[in-house]
């Protein structure tokens, strides 16, 4: 089932909000919408990705990601690579060089 139906994201955003301790106004103004479209925020079951965006900014939440691609319905990791230099020297001081071995290991 896509988890994407089952979501009335005004309530989501309605519950951060509250969350938050953000009044209705202060809200309105950061989003630059009047007070009675937010209240229309709140009944919405669905939203323009902009909009989502910009209120994910204000409020300081990431509502894409959290809402709508939850950790637990996540198909593929995410890897990254990071290249740094380090001298041998530091690398033991850190003990950083059993975590490289053990990374380059593949588990089994």
């Amino acid at each position: 089932m896509n988890p994407i139906q089952n979501i009335h994201i005004g309530s989501v955003i309605k519950k951060i909000l509250t969350e938050k301790s953000m009044t209705i106004t202060e809200f309105a103004c950061k989003i630059n919408r009047e007070r009675t479209t937010v209240y229309d925020i709140f009944e919405r079951k669905s939203i323009d990705v902009e909009l989502l965006i910009q209120i994910s900014h204000v409020l300081e939440y990431d509502f894409i990601h959290e809402v709508y691609f939850p950790t637990n319905t996540r198909v593929a990791s995410r890897k990254i690579l990071v290249a740094f230099e380090i001298d041998e020297d530091e690398l033991e001081k850190l003990e950083l060089y059993k975590e490289f071995v053990r990374l380059e290991m593949p588990e089994k």
